[in-house]
């Protein structure tokens, strides 16, 4: 039995409404009940265990990721729930439900060699994301906890991105996000991690990040150019509190190499996945065994490892001691 038991979920909160556009394959994997203020999954004697996923931004990256992670006729994809955070409404929204994507993947030969002379054959995902948050620019200013830090009435208003990190009044039952991920141009990668901070910073004063003795929430970029570690402690330093001592639950960074996919989309709903990256490096920090294996299950998930045969290959000076 796996149990996801996230202490500050609300007890009003709605199970997600089905989608009519795509079959209803959840039943096949898990039975979902709540009581009291804890979310109960009891899944099949094969079933992964639970995890949230929230993808920020509106990217190719994003939609490929709602088109396979979405797809629930796969038992890999039971028990994940996934988010997505973007500005982009008319592009992840379809009449207000979370709009369906079809992905074509080219599956090549090699990964490494792959020309369109040579045989391929074509794997399609069709799935859509557990729930869509839409935040914009008049968000920034909201729930800053600089100017109302002593504010932890958990029930005040939180702002999208807070509802997608915590789970509160969020239409799943997925609790907590247990990793965020940026799937966006470098560019935009400091404007959204000074966004990502603020909203931190407000739920860990209303302690809505759940406990100390939990895992870390990973935070981090599909492509990890630019000094995503840099950005990230910029980021988190110019949005701190000034009454802000600890964090009440741990967080970790991660970053890869190279972006694990070679996708486009040219139109809302269908997304071309050309091929995958052969190889899959990642840095982490705090850069200790703890760290990685915990990336490395998040990850391996999310990236699907064990369906494409893949494997994370971790970087830095310690990145072979494993606990």
């Amino acid at each position: 039995m796996t149990t996801k038991n996230d202490n500050h979920e609300p007890t009003n909160l709605a199970k997600k409404s089905e989608n009519p556009r795509l079959p209803n394959y959840n039943s096949q994997f898990k039975i979902t009940h709540k009581t009291n203020n804890n979310t109960m999954t009891t899944p099949s004697s094969h079933s992964p265990p639970a995890q949230t996923t929230l993808v920020i931004g509106g990217s190719n990256g994003t939609s490929t990721l709602c088109a396979i992670l979405g797809d629930k006729s796969k038992p890999i994809n039971a028990n994940h729930t996934l988010r997505v955070a973007t500005r982009s409404s008319h592009k992840y929204l379809d009449g207000g439900s979370p709009r369906v994507w079809r992905c074509n993947e080219k599956k090549h030969l090699s990964d490494v060699v792959s020309a369109d002379f040579l045989p391929t054959r074509i794997l399609t995902h069709v799935g859509a994301p557990d729930s869509v948050f839409v935040y914009g620019n008049d968000d920034d200013n909201n729930n800053n906890v600089e100017g109302n830090g002593n504010n932890n009435d958990s029930n005040s208003e939180l702002s999208p991105l807070e509802q997608a990190i915590s789970g509160i009044s969020s239409p799943d039952n997925g609790g907590i996000a247990d990793i965020l991920i940026l799937a966006c141009p470098v560019s935009a990668h400091l404007s959204l991690l000074r966004r990502i901070a603020r909203a931190f910073y407000n739920l860990d004063a209303k302690g809505l990040l759940g406990s100390s003795n939990r895992p870390p929430i990973l935070i981090g970029s599909l492509y990890g150019a630019g000094g995503f570690d840099w950005m990230s402690r910029i980021a988190f330093f110019r949005e701190r509190p000034s009454n802000f001592t600890r964090w009440k639950r741990p967080l970790g960074l991660f970053g890869l190499k190279a972006f694990p996919y070679l996708c486009k989309s040219l139109q809302a709903g269908e997304v071309t996945l050309h091929g995958r990256y052969p190889q899959l490096q990642v840095a982490v920090t705090p850069s200790n065994a703890h760290t990685r294996n915990h990336a490395r299950v998040l990850l391996d998930r999310v990236l699907q490892n064990s369906t494409t045969g893949k494997s994370l290959e971790f970087l830095g000076l310690s990145s072979k001691e494993i606990g």
